[in-house]
């Protein structure tokens, strides 16, 4: 017996035989949901921001009962590993990452600041040309011609052209809002060198147009004080992406890439 006690091996045995019943035990008790005060009033918070009152008694042990089961089950998600291989489990956890990446506080920007923010991006404070005309539409490009010699030749222009969905005027539209209404490229055929001219025929979805420019407003940059909110959003959200890509690098810095 003392000679079998003195073997290396048969300790090794015991050693690893004890070391793997109490890791299951250990592992077949899992932690123990605890509801602490800090749970209760999240919860009891949340039906308030909800419902807009406070929960009675009844409803906060219903509220805490079902948190109970929604935890437990959220642990054996986790334990069998089903918020692995998810796209949109992944997807959620980055967005929320992304949340506290760009939730650094900022101090309220002064003026000055705000004003050099503004005239290193005034192009988005800047309205574009602007056109206010008149406009014929036609099923066929001949027709639009004909109308546009009968218009040359002193013929009343609400006497021509064909009734669409359209409207014959147009005030203060952009290249961007022409080209949305008639369809990509319709901007770019008008002449707005022209004024108080009959010009086209222009191709567009609906057909052929013949315009008429009333008036031709040039690009104008918004004042920084009639800007001034949308400079102040437009400040934050630049911060919170410059504090998100930092916060990134800082993570790929620390962190081995390989790509096989």
């Amino acid at each position: 017996m003392r000679s079998l006690l003195r073997q290396p091996f048969l300790w090794f045995l015991c050693i690893s035989g004890a070391l793997f019943v109490a890791d299951a035990r250990t592992s077949s008790q899992p932690e123990a949901i605890v509801v602490s005060p800090a749970v209760r009033q999240r919860i009891a918070l949340l039906w308030e921001t909800q419902m807009g009152t406070s929960p009675s008694a009844n409803e906060l042990e219903s509220l805490i009962a079902g948190w109970i089961e929604e935890e437990a089950l959220y642990r054996e998600a986790m334990r069998l590993g089903l918020d692995r291989e998810d796209s949109i489990i992944r997807r959620r956890l980055v967005q929320k990452l992304n949340f506290i990446a760009e939730s650094d506080p900022v101090a309220e920007p002064e003026d000055a600041t705000l004003e050099a923010f503004y005239e290193s991006n005034i192009a988005d404070y800047t309205l574009p040309e602007r056109l206010t005309f008149s406009q014929l539409t036609f099923g066929e490009e001949a027709s639009a011609l004909a109308a546009l010699d009968a218009l040359a030749s002193g013929a009343d222009a609400d006497t021509l052209g064909e009734s669409t969905m359209l409207n014959r005027t147009y005030s203060y539209r952009s290249a961007l809002d022409l080209n949305s209404t008639f369809g990509l490229g319709f901007a770019s055929q008008i002449d707005t060198t022209v004024l108080s001219s009959w010009q086209g025929p222009y191709k567009s979805s609906f057909g052929y147009h013949l315009i008429r420019l009333n008036s031709v407003e040039p690009e104008q940059a918004t004042p920084f004080f009639a800007a001034r909110d949308k400079v102040v959003r437009d400040y934050s959200q630049a911060n919170k992406k410059s504090a998100r890509q930092r916060y990134v690098e800082n993570l790929l810095e620390n962190t081995e890439i390989r790509i096989e």
